[in-house]
């Protein structure tokens, strides 16, 4: 891997783990303080709405600003609002609760503009896409893996300022690394109008039957995942596998292993992966299709534990070649444009699946929810296979 994407990995890695940090302390201190469930539930909220309005209008500061420089710029941000909120802390007996949701809000924004950028620079400072995608995953995901569980060990152990002290100085390192990165030239199109600018990856997207096929795609994986990462499991664990809520923890941690484990290979394999792209993404959802009925019909607890490893580690084989499909396909200085895209459309389909495969679950039962995902999967094969000459 080059020196630029090296950097990045590090400045992300450093980034993300505060950011974790910042939203379980947030969290935990909206619930000790108002000892409400709706009140700490909506610190997650605003952190996507926010993070869905930045997405949107991601190509508006691409536009004039070059690349590296979103990120060091919103990292700069993040870090000043970090610092303002510990004065307030620090100086003030307590914060009221919509002066954190303030800031909870402003600095999602700024890291909601962050992500797509994290994405269109890859193209820029990689050589080897496919190395890069898989060492990105790992990172991200050993990031949310570790940091949700000492972040909720650093609030409990030395409390919302010593903590919030921690975040900032994983901030101002990330923001140094930040700002360290190579330059990046920015593309001007001085005729663009601000409309233009924000609907040219809508049109992208539109036009192009490649990104197309690849939103289709993402929006019947985004409806199967949405399983892994909300209450299904759980109604899962406790109604079939007869565990209770710490099981549901062991399920999650193996996913996330999987994933990590599936990166790996990937990193390792990604030459033989990248030649044979849709043939990969091909078996990894055939694989995962086979894994879900197996779920569904042979219901035991240790088993469960192998094959959510198995989701996780096939989840990246097909993932990574997605991406790197993405980053070929469209031009680097339209990428942002199309990832800004992408993430509105990812949260809000995220956002409505989980509303609907939770109530499905409630009114149907999970077994029900499981043979959705199953059919979506299958979906996502036939899209695959019919596309296969477009992925290469």
């Amino acid at each position: 891997m080059t020196k630029a994407i090296k950097q990045l990995l590090i400045s992300q890695a450093v980034s993300n783990l505060a950011d974790v940090f910042f939203r379980v302390a947030i969290i935990a201190n909206v619930f000790v303080i108002t000892k409400s469930v709706i009140a700490t539930s909506t610190v997650p909220i605003l952190i996507g709405l926010s993070s869905f309005i930045a997405s949107f209008l991601v190509p508006l500061v691409t536009k004039k600003i070059a690349l590296n420089r979103v990120l060091s710029y919103t990292q700069l941000g993040k870090t000043v609002l970090l610092a303002l909120l510990l004065v307030m802390l620090y100086f003030g007996e307590m914060i009221d609760i919509p002066i954190l949701y303030f800031f909870v809000i402003m600095i999602s924004i700024l890291d909601g503009f962050a992500a797509p950028v994290s994405y269109a620079i890859v193209p820029i400072y990689a050589t080897d896409l496919g190395k890069t995608n898989a060492a990105l995953s790992m990172s991200n995901e050993g990031v949310q893996l570790v940091g949700w569980g000492l972040g909720g060990l650093l609030y409990a152990t030395l409390g919302l300022i010593t903590s919030t002290i921690i975040i900032l100085c994983l901030y101002i390192i990330s923001t140094i690394l930040f700002f360290a990165l190579p330059a990046v030239k920015t593309k001007m199109i001085e005729s663009e109008t601000s409309i233009e600018t924000i609907t040219r990856g809508w049109r992208l997207v539109i036009v192009e039957p490649k990104l197309r096929f690849l939103l289709q795609a993402n929006l019947l994986e985004i409806l199967a995942n949405t399983i892994w990462v909300s209450s299904v499991i759980l109604v899962f664990v406790t109604e079939y596998l007869h565990k209770d809520e710490s099981y549901w923890g062991y399920t999650n941690t193996t996913y996330s292993i999987g994933i990590l484990l599936g990166a790996a290979i990937v990193f390792r394999l990604s030459d033989k992966i990248l030649q044979y792209k849709w043939q990969s993404i091909l078996f990894s959802l055939i694989f995962m299709s086979i894994v879900t009925v197996l779920i569904i019909e042979y219901t035991d607890a240790v088993a469960f534990l192998f094959f959510s490893l198995f989701i996780g580690v096939l989840s990246q084989l097909k993932e990574v070649a997605e991406s790197v499909f993405l980053q070929e396909t469209v031009d680097e200085a339209d990428l942002v444009n199309v990832y800004s895209v992408i993430e509105v459309i990812s949260t809000l389909a995220f956002s409505g699946f989980v509303f609907v495969m939770s109530s499905i679950t409630d009114v149907l039962g999970v077994t029900f929810s499981f043979w959705i995902v199953f059919f979506c999967l299958l979906l996502e094969c036939l899209l695959v296979f019919k596309n296969r000459k477009q992925i290469v």
